[in-house]
């Protein structure tokens, strides 16, 4: 999730990561360039990069986001 309570889920078969709100709508919908996304995390040097593993191809793919990761952010507000 990010800091202000958002899902990013990944969707294994559809090749997507769902950004939904903390109500359930969703938000957008990202495609990951392969069919089997399995999991998902928040890094760089801001938070805002989002690593997703895929799984046919074996490999992680990234993109931006707009809002730092939660866990990010804690890990961040503890040093």
């Amino acid at each position: 999730s990010d800091v202000e309570g958002n899902l990013y889920i990944t969707r294994y078969g559809k090749g997507t990561v769902v950004k939904m709100s903390p109500n359930g709508e969703i938000l957008q919908e990202i495609d990951v360039l392969g069919a089997q996304p399995s999991n998902i995390c928040f890094g760089g040097p801001d938070g805002r990069t989002a690593y997703v593993t895929e799984v046919e191809s074996t490999r992680v793919v990234q993109f931006r986001v707009d809002r730092p990761g939660r866990s990010w952010q804690l890990m961040k507000s503890h040093q």
